[in-house]
């Protein structure tokens, strides 16, 4: 091939750089998009009994349609050209559109093997028993999303004309809304018809697969389906941005019918559905302008054998409804029950929840955690109230919340009682996770998860949900596991972790056990002792730019934060969270949104903590009321630091806040939730005067 031609068209590039892939793929593209077939490929055509066709009639409208025959009916007489022994099946639309020069598409793909090769060219010759076909440009394709089938080739059916009608239509009928609706495999054919001598201009015809009903009609001209992660060519979605006319081909597998679609399609790239869909990263949407449904048409037969694996991780319309549906209860306690329970370790216990009417649930990102209340029995008997948010340690999955809590001993109320008393059948409830600390998912630098003790819970998740995208996407981001526990027995996922580690190249983790037991080993139960440090972190992790994560307690996080910070790492790429009395701080001034710009920011405001006989001067760069308080020694109850748990609820002696967040937690008429909240100024109606702004019983 000619390096120095790009294989992508405008529309193809525009895609890439759009959704950041641009420079990537090109190089990689380069070395893999051919303008010849190689002899593996070549015999790889001969061996099929059909292959796909994407052809454009004389107005500029793409169709969709496969030829068929006897294994053997391609032919490769030289590594740029195919010889097709064989004419469009019966009920193909635009036979006249085979003719020399015309542009053509193929998509060679085997069933049972889930194999497949894309090709651009044109028409070389005709002929009354087939056509050439000169090769432009080809490659290979993943073989994700293509269900497994056995195919033979048959007779085609009876010649009776009453058993191979056609119909035409210019809407979706009841035939064709159910095949549609139940199909597992559509074949799209677009086209791009800019700059004819261009390499990437032409025809083209790919596949896309899901599971039974991944295609949603929306009503009788208009259907929409998922697109999936592939190989980041975006030659469909490309074709789509510069040329929305599209061909699609649905085949009845069980019958032998088929199925062909003239539209207009367009790319959905901001729907909340896409979101909620597990798997879709956008959405393609077509515009029905003509039917043709060709009754016993398809000359092959298919035996069904397995639904691909990428499938499992892919969602549902019915879920995407329902997660969409747990959106608007996002600020409210919904019923949950605690299903299954396993024990992590001597101290941590995971707990999984499911909501108690079956529906899905609420979706949410790596690193969040759930707001959670429950009745527990005390001492005396009597019920008492009690709201906290754990982490959800599992990657997003549409079926469950994972809450790993540890035993805190002592006065811990809420922690003992899940360890004593909770056990599978217990009730609770619970608003949609929420939180800060979560993973960022469009970035594509190696991600370094830091943590101690129960501050591996968001590592978890972010960990899984890591491998989960790689499993899904074949792009396996750089994943480095960096824990610390006191030894064997308080170290929780030490085996999934292993597994992990063993079972991914992109995956590496470095554990340290601070108080080694007896029959802990380096380099066998764990790889250190000791505890993470900045000289760790140095020795581990080989030279590069990452996105560091760090969660344990104060101490632990403030030393890494400072130390990764004095190398010269940029603040935005050092994330954390705490679970403690603290939370970091950073050695810059961090600005506070306000919720009504130009009055919260009116400072300075003299802050008054009453019953702690501390006064304080706040400015926006101090943060919240809560870190203010903090900052100034006071230890003030929170949880959530979101608004959410109603823990740091607070009564307001005198003068007015502004929230940053929505304030969704418990409190009262005369109470304000500090973690989210800051003080308004010295003037107006709620002031207390021009000495101080706000009053607190704190």
């Amino acid at each position: 091939m000619d390096i120095t031609t790009s294989p992508f068209h405008a529309g193809e590039r525009e895609v890439q750089e759009r959704l950041g892939v641009r420079d990537k793929i090109e190089a990689f593209a380069r070395r893999v998009v051919r303008n010849y077939l190689p002899d593996q490929h070549r015999k790889f055509y001969e061996m099929l009994p059909f292959v796909l066709l994407g052809t454009v009639d004389a107005t500029g409208q793409p169709w969709a349609s496969l030829v068929a025959g006897k294994p053997g009916f391609i032919t490769s007489p030289d590594s740029r050209t195919l010889d097709i022994a064989a004419l469009p099946i019966h009920g193909y639309p635009l036979i006249e559109t085979l003719k020399p020069g015309a542009d053509i598409g193929l998509l060679g793909i085997q069933l049972e093997t889930r194999r497949r090769n894309r090709l651009t060219g044109r028409i070389g010759s005709v002929r009354q028993d087939g056509f050439t076909v000169e090769i432009r440009q080809t490659f290979g394709n993943c073989p994700q999303y293509i269900q497994t089938r056995g195919v033979e080739i048959i007779s085609g059916g009876d010649n009776a004309e009453d058993d191979r009608r056609i119909g035409h239509n210019d809407r979706l009928d009841g035939y064709t809304r159910t095949l549609i609706e139940n199909s597992d495999t559509l074949f799209i054919a677009t086209a791009y018809s800019e700059d004819a001598e261009n390499w990437s201009h032409g025809a083209d015809v790919s596949h896309r697969g899901g599971r039974p009903g991944f295609v949603k009609i929306e009503d009788d001209r208009t259907f929409v389906f998922p697109d999936y992660s592939g190989n980041n060519h975006f030659n469909t979605v490309g074709n789509i941005v510069r040329n929305p006319k599209a061909g699609f081909l649905f085949a009845d597998f069980d019958t032998g019918s088929a199925v062909y679609i003239s539209g207009e399609a367009e790319i959905d790239w901001e729907s909340p559905e896409i979101a909620a869909f597990a798997g879709a990263e956008r959405l393609i949407r077509c515009r029905v302008n003509e039917v043709i449904t060709a009754v016993n048409s398809l000359p092959l037969q298919f035996n069904f054998n397995e639904y691909s694996p990428m499938l499992d991780h892919t969602g549902s319309w019915e879920q995407a409804a329902q997660t969409l549906a747990a959106e608007k209860e996002r600020n409210q306690y919904i019923p949950y029950e605690v299903f299954d329970l396993r024990r992590e370790s001597e101290l941590i216990t995971s707990y999984y929840l499911h909501r108690v009417d079956g529906k899905a649930l609420a979706a949410y990102a790596p690193g969040q955690f759930l707001p959670i209340r429950l009745s527990a029995s005390g001492a005396s008997g009597a019920d008492t109230k009690i709201a906290r948010t754990y982490t959800v340690s599992d990657a997003p999955n549409g079926d469950y919340y994972r809450l790993s809590i540890k035993r805190e001993g002592g006065t811990a109320q809420a922690s003992n009682f899940f360890h004593d008393q909770v056990d599978r059948g217990f009730s609770l409830e619970a608003m949609a996770p929420r939180g800060k600390f979560i993973l960022d998912q469009l970035s594509n630098r190696p991600a370094v998860l830091i943590s101690a003790g129960v501050g591996v819970t968001p590592m978890i998740a972010m960990a899984n949900h890591i491998i989960n995208e790689g499993n899904r996407t074949r792009n396996f981001r750089p994943t480095y596991f960096i824990h610390g526990a006191k030894n064997s027995s308080a170290h929780a996922f030490r085996e999934h972790i292993e597994r992990l580690d063993n079972g991914y190249e992109s995956f590496s983790k470095f554990i340290c056990y601070s108080e080694p037991e007896e029959n802990d080993k380096p380099g066998v139960t764990h790889e250190a002792d000791g505890r993470i440090d900045i000289a760790l972190l140095k020795q581990v992790l080989p030279f590069d730019d990452y996105d560091f994560y760090i969660c344990g307690p104060q101490p632990f996080m403030q030393a890494l934060y400072d130390s990764l910070t004095e190398l010269g790492v940029r603040e935005e790429r050092i994330h954390y969270e705490s679970f403690g009395p603290a939370t970091v701080f950073r050695q810059k001034p961090k600005p506070v949104p306000v919720s009504e710009p130009g009055v919260a920011g009116a400072a300075p405001v003299n802050v008054s903590f009453s019953k702690s006989g501390v006064d304080v001067e706040w400015s926006p760069d101090k943060g919240t009321l809560l870190e203010l308080a903090e900052a100034a020694g006071l230890d003030a109850a929170f949880s959530c630091r979101s608004g959410i748990c109603g823990t740091c609820a607070t009564r307001l002696q005198c003068g007015a806040v502004d929230y940053v967040e929505e304030a969704t937690g418990p409190h009262s008429d005369d109470e304000v939730l500090i973690c989210c909240s800051t003080p308004r100024t010295m003037t107006g109606e709620k002031s207390c005067g021009d000495d101080c702004g706000v009053v607190l019983d704190l």
